[in-house]
């Protein structure tokens, strides 16, 4: 089956590799973010890049020139050139994740949410925010949301990493344990 991220990993490598050998990460940084802003706000360019353009690669040389010209660093122009050629422009959006995710690595930045139920105490994000820090370093960015559907609690994301505190996360774990096939030492009590 045919997963985008996947797809995508790689061009997202190759992006944040040729960045880095340039010394231009941040500059890439904002090419990603304006081509995101592009991609969201022109139905246009969704409808073109969802369909692939059977044409001679110089062609489609010329038609990344046309759109973005110099306005792009040159990483994020061989970048579109290849996702052109190829006919995965509509892959942009999980090149654009994907490509967050490594850079952040890549500079040792993290992103955490906070999930509260409620408004949470300034003592509460405090606590949270130190120990996020402590665990991911100091460039680790959080993100503060209050999420009533949780009913009571907080769910924290870390990349991959999930710790859910809330109360629907309980009664969504104690219903499964409730469903699943009688199995030995998956009892109950």
């Amino acid at each position: 089956m045919y997963n985008e991220e996947e797809a995508a990993r790689p061009y997202a490598r190759a992006w944040v590799q040729a960045a880095q050998a340039l010394g231009i990460l941040e500059d890439v940084r904002a090419d990603a973010a304006a081509l995101e802003a592009q991609w969201q706000g022109s139905e246009v360019f969704r409808e073109w890049a969802r369909t692939f353009h059977s044409m001679p690669r110089a062609k489609h040389r010329e038609v990344v020139d046309a759109l973005w010209g110099e306005t792009v660093s040159r990483p994020t122009r061989v970048l579109l050139e290849a996702l052109s050629e190829n006919g995965l422009m509509a892959a942009l959006p999980h090149v654009l994740q994907v490509f967050r995710r490594l850079a952040d690595m890549a500079e040792g930045r993290r992103a955490v949410l906070l999930e509260f139920a409620a408004n949470p105490s300034p003592k509460t994000v405090a606590l949270l925010t130190a120990r996020a820090r402590e665990a991911y370093g100091p460039k680790t960015e959080i993100t503060i949301r209050v999420a009533p559907e949780l009913g009571a609690g907080v769910v924290i994301r870390a990349g991959d990493l999930q710790i859910d505190g809330s109360l629907t996360g309980r009664l969504r774990r104690l219903s499964r344990a409730f469903h699943q096939p009688e199995q030995p030492g998956n009892s109950l009590f």
